[in-house]
């Protein structure tokens, strides 16, 4: 540099690696990381970075010292397995995946490729965490650019295509891909350029015709039973905008009923345009739809989301309303769809949804159904029920899916949140985590929700300028001078079976005749919200019995001439008359049994901000309580408790009275609308900038295209279709229990409808198609349920045992029986069974509801029917630990065994069956194939699909080489036999169903190996030739689907049973569309022996009709409609 100075040194980023992987590493094995950059070796193999074992977390790596890499430096890295005592190289931890990408940005950057598992631990070795960037697959994929990794000797991957190039930055969409908690944790405000929707039942203005027929809007009053006004109100613009402070600054619209139903076009048209110019989104709605609504919301959902068993006449004394009724349901759907439909015509992906109450709470399910990419919240204004009680509603499971197809559910308070939690645990069998900032999520259909707890807040400061309002004074005024000299305590509360009249009124005679001294100086006013749709159900009570209650205590402890004790007013409400109540209420009564908020005290706090008097007892079930710790707390059925709180607060000094008034009017008082609405905002856009929090990525399963399926299978000539039982083309199983001897029998279960047997009968009738069922029944069972359907492939016990399909099956067709080919043999070892037997079943005694299950191939432990799944999560973790084969104190040390912990299950299975093997070995055994669907719904179903996919990539890679390699492809066209092209791809394409128990690393692992012997029955080693992976053509179709959205291996997915039914029927169609083409003669199926010495010249013959099965051209399944409408 000009003169003579040295360049400063170039700032660096201490960069820390963690890394976690499944698969267990040996002994004299350990993980480095390997990288683009020159302190990550540049790619060289003997220039890794090593990292350490972290003791407290199984299966955890990281360095211990940083890697300083250059400042805003781009590079790429990926983690291998070495031999700790020759560092040699092994292979990749995950083979064929591509490098991961980071920028090393800050002083410390921490690559958390565990999951945050060594964040649990507790013991930071690495130092503190600046940054935080948890990497997945999706960040992989996308960060597919530049070089990638030589492939050393050993590493059967592809090679790279050319030199690298240097790294360039990835596209903010792979920024997206990084932790849950980056993006959660990063508080962002809503701004005047959001736009939102506020989704209601009712729009915030009053739609009525005028005199000429036209329509006009005029504004709602500022009642106390709705929050709409306000809203409207504090989201005006232009001259009618609030000062600062007091205004959303968001851009709203308001997406409602306009409390007509208008059936004319031309009608809705001009109401559509007129309610524009108030930001407001019409619903239109039939009347017959709007009154069912309405019944079913406030009769039904209304009593159960506030804890009471409406179907049981012996609680609501009511026998009319004992059944549900699902005509109520539809008309509930319905109305929620209609909004649905509104909301996704006017809105797009940017748009914030807040969908309010329980009237809408099925409104987030119907728009996640037509576009999964909104960013819905749900907030409820009422409360949540138990478990208990929420597990009586019949639709119970479609109210919680409603629920979390939001991204945000607020609840008043957290008591209500934790009922929903524990609803969604019991009843979907869903799980919750937590993230940093004191964020929780429950875990549901590969997404993860959001529930957070914040109440609504009043609008003070506009209270505020109301209490001097002239109707205010007056009416408070009029109330004082009425009963002068007294004691005013005041009641404001609904007319419904929670508000506790009745217990009010008892309370208040029993302390005029327990406290003789207070009679003549308290009253007690009750005023009650008269509201047109309550009914006697939701009353419990008539106003007439009230009235009779009060004249009761009237007569007994009244003096004549003076006001009465017990004065009960039914009025409509309005602001101006609620407020003018509460400034006249000396002591606030609420007895209320269950409530989702009450805004009552909080109204009494603000009207009370001038003269800075009152008391305040709340019942412990309102919402409010909660929150305001100044007021006195009281269990209205304690009536002794609450004579003693009322003889306090009438009695109470003035200091005191003046502490407790202003602990709870300062925190009333801080507590705005608009901060509400901001904050509310702000955490549900937080959760669509976080889009990995949801799933929702590009990396996430996607719906199966049927379309592209049914096209697929149309222009192949040879066919795979691999399906799962029960949960993909029959309902879920179920179990039964032997009782002596504690082992789940599995023979109750799902076999599939009739309708379902004739789909795979044609299919199975087309030679160009096998198709195989996978399951994890016994054979037995599978012959019992599909024995009928011929021609059809079984594999029972994940594959432990196979019925070949038709064309696999040639020899057996000759000497007419089909027979079991089994994996097990007569001295497969039985000593691991004991052992799991003898222990799982002292699990099933302790453990009420749990069962075990024996199977030839795997013993698993259930506790799916056990109540509380998610404390019995932890005795499974436990149990785990115990039996984990990988490690020395483990009990099944030394064993070809794996154990899995899936959802409400423990299972030890041979290390070397599952259905993913199976499913190979079959493709292996037919050779070419041009079309592979696959489907499942469960944990074993993922072994299929990762193994699938695995498959073709290899497959892919190795057709790319032969073609590249004329010396090698001309062996395939010269039909070189077995031997020499098993040599060619030697060390290029492991077989994917090799045994487990033999690789490199069991080389060195010095652990003892039990004598175990997994065989066929004719003695030869279950290990398929690798010479088959070359005829698997590059041009293969596959598709591999789950049932049910969730985090999975599969590429798509399906919603449910019903839909994969559907798409079989379009597959059925098309073979029989195809046995009267010109084209529908396929080339024999056979063994590739037959195949390489046949006749080329021979021509296929009809098949014979008694192969045709059950379902012939003329199948009564085109015809049967299925269980819900096609799309």
């Amino acid at each position: 540099m000009a003169g003579g100075q040295a360049a400063p040194p170039a700032a660096k980023t201490r960069v820390f690696f963690r890394f976690w992987d499944a698969s267990p590493v040996g002994t004299h094995e350990c993980i480095r990381v390997l990288g683009s950059c020159h302190e990550l070796g540049s790619w060289d193999l003997n220039s890794a970075v090593q990292l350490s074992r972290v003791e407290q977390c199984k299966g955890c790596w990281w360095t211990t010292n940083s890697v300083r890499i250059p400042l805003k430096e781009h590079f790429e890295y990926r983690y291998a397995i070495y031999n700790s005592d020759t560092d040699d190289f092994i292979r990749w931890t995950k083979e064929g995946e591509e490098p991961l990408f980071a920028v090393a940005t800050g002083r410390t950057l921490i690559l958390e490729d565990d999951d945050g598992r060594c964040r649990a631990t507790g013991d930071d070795e690495a130092g503190q965490m600046s940054t935080v960037a948890s990497r997945g697959a999706s960040l992989a994929a996308e960060a597919n650019v530049g070089s990638r990794p030589p492939s050393p000797s050993g590493y059967h991957g592809s090679q790279p295509a050319s030199p690298r190039s240097p790294a360039s930055p990835r596209s903010g969409s792979c920024w997206n891909q990084r932790s849950k908690s980056m993006d959660l944790t990063q508080l962002c405000d809503v701004t005047s350029e959001d736009s939102a929707f506020l989704v209601f039942r009712s729009l915030p203005v009053l739609v009525k015709r005028a005199e000429n027929g036209d329509w006009q809007v005029e504004k709602i009053s500022h009642g106390a039973g709705t929050a709409l006004p306000l809203l409207k109100h504090f989201t005006q613009t232009g001259s009618n905008k609030p000062p600062a402070g007091e205004a959303i600054d968001v851009s709203v619209k308001f997406i409602g009923h306009p409390g007509v139903c208008v059936r004319d076009d031309a009608d809705r048209k001009q109401l559509t345009d007129l309610l524009a110019k108030h930001s407001c989104i019409p619903v239109f709605l039939d009347e017959d739809v709007v009154q069912k609504h309405n019944f079913f919301a406030e009769d039904y959902l209304w009593p159960v989301f506030h804890n009471m068993k409406i179907f049981d006449a012996t609680i609501t004394g009511d026998h009319e309303y004992e059944s549900f009724d699902k005509a109520l349901w539809k008309s509930f759907l319905a109305l929620n769809n209609a909004y649905a439909d509104v909301i996704t015509k006017h809105g797009d992906e940017n748009t914030l949804v807040w969908i309010h109450d329980y009237e809408l709470v099925m409104v987030p399910r119907f728009v996640y159904h037509r576009n999964p990419d909104f960013t819905t919240g749900l907030f409820l204004h009422c409360a949540f029920p138990s478990t208990e009680v929420m597990s009586c509603l019949p639709v119970r499971e479609d109210i919680l899916q409603g629920m979390l197809s939001s991204r945000l559910v607020t609840f008043q308070t957290f008591d209500y949140l934790r009922h929903f939690m524990s609803c969604c645990s019991e009843v979907l069998g869903t799980r919750h985590s937590f993230q940093k900032g004191g964020i929780l999520q429950v875990e549901h259909e590969s997404r993860s929700v959001v529930v957070f707890a914040d109440h609504f807040a009043i609008p003070y400061n506009h209270l505020i300028k109301k209490i001097s309002d002239d109707k205010v004074v007056e009416r408070a005024a009029s109330i004082r001078n009425k009963f002068k000299g007294k004691t005013i305590i005041g009641a404001y509360d609904r007319f419904d079976c929670f508000s506790g009249l009745t217990l009010k009124l008892r309370t208040f005679h029993r302390f005029l005749q327990d406290y003789r001294s207070h009679r003549r100086s308290v009253v007690l006013v009750q005023y009650v919200r008269a509201r047109a749709t309550d009914s006697k159900r939701k009353g419990m009570v008539t106003i007439e019995e009230l009235q009779q209650m009060a004249d009761a205590t009237n007569k007994a402890f009244g003096v004549e001439g003076e006001p009465p004790l017990v004065n009960i007013v039914v009025e409509e409400v309005t602001r101006e008359r609620q407020l003018g109540v509460l400034l006249a209420t000396d002591i606030l009564l609420d007895t209320s049994t269950n409530d989702g908020l009450n805004l009552i005290p909080f109204n009494f706090y603000a009207a009370h901000s001038q003269d800075q008097k009152g008391v305040a007892l709340i019942s412990e079930f309102c919402g409010c309580s909660s929150v305001l710790t100044g007021a006195f707390k009281i269990n209205p059925w304690n009536t002794g408790a609450v004579l003693t709180a009322l003889d306090q607060a009438i009695s109470i000094t003035p200091e005191d009275q003046a502490l407790r008034f202003a602990k709870d009017h300062s925190y009333v008082s801080t507590q705005t609308l608009v901060q509400w609405v901001h904050k509310n905002l702000s955490e549900l856009k937080v959760t669509r900038m976080g889009q990995s929090l949801t799933y929702r990525s590009s990396a996430g399963p996607v719906h199966l295209p049927f379309d592209d399926v049914v096209a697929a299978y149309n222009s192949a000539k040879k066919r795979a279709i691999f399906l799962d039982n029960e949960g993909t083309i029959a309902a879920k199983q179920k179990w039964q229990i032997e009782s002596t001897t504690m082992v789940a029998l599995q023979k109750q279960g799902q076999p599939p409808d009739p309708y379902v047997l004739d789909l795979l009968q044609t299919l199975a009738n087309d030679r160009g198609n096998t198709v195989v069922v996978l399951s994890g029944r016994r054979k037995n069972v599978m012959e019992e349920w599909f024995g009928s359907v011929d021609g059809l492939g079984l594999f029972a016990e994940h594959g432990c045992h196979r019925l070949l399909p038709r064309t696999l099956s040639v020899a057996q067709q000759e000497s007419g029986e089909r027979a079991w080919r089994s994996e097990a043999s007569a001295d497969d070892n039985q000593e691991w069974k004991d052992l799991c037997i003898e222990l799982m079943k002292q699990y099933v005694q302790r453990i009420q509801g749990s069962i075990l299950e024996a199977k030839a191939s795997s013993i698993s432990w259930n506790y799916r029917e056990v109540g509380a799944t998610g404390v019995i999560d932890d005795v499974a973790h436990e149990l785990v630990r115990f039996l984990d084969p990988d490690v020395p104190t483990g009990l099944l040390f030394g064993f070809p065994v794996k154990v899995v912990m899936g959802k409400g299950y423990v299972e030890v299975k041979r290390a070397d069956i599952d259905k993913g093997r199976a499913v190979i070995k079959t493709l292996e055994e037919l050779g070419n194939v041009d079309f592979v669907l696959s489907i499942g719904d469960d944990r074993s179903d993922e072994d299929m699909f990762e193994a699938i996919s695995n498959y073709f990539k290899r497959t892919g890679d190795v057709s790319a080489m032969l073609s590249a390699n004329p010396s090698q492809s001309s062996l395939r066209r010269a039909g070189a036999g077995t031997s020499s092209m098993a040599s060619s791809l030697d060390g290029l394409a492991p077989s994917p169903t090799d045994s487990p128990t033999v690789s490199p690393k069991d080389k060195n692992d010095k652990k003892p190996v039990r004598s175990v012997n997994f065989t066929d029955k004719d003695g030869t080693a279950s290990a398929p030739a690798q010479a088959c992976l070359h005829r698997m053509a590059s041009s293969t179709t596959w598709f591999t689907a789950t049932v049910g959205r969730k985090t999975t291996q599969a590429k798509h997915f399906c919603a449910d049973v019903d839909e994969v039914t559907q798409l079989l029927k379009k597959l059925a169609s098309k073979a029989i569309m195809g046995q009267f083409s010109r084209f529908a003669s396929m080339p024999v199926i056979a063994p590739d022996a037959d195949e390489q010495n046949g006749d080329e010249d021979s021509q296929d013959e009809p098949p014979d009709v008694k192969d045709m099965g059950r379902a012939t051209t003329q199948s009564s399944f085109l015809k049967k409609p299925l269980n819900k409408t096609e799309t």
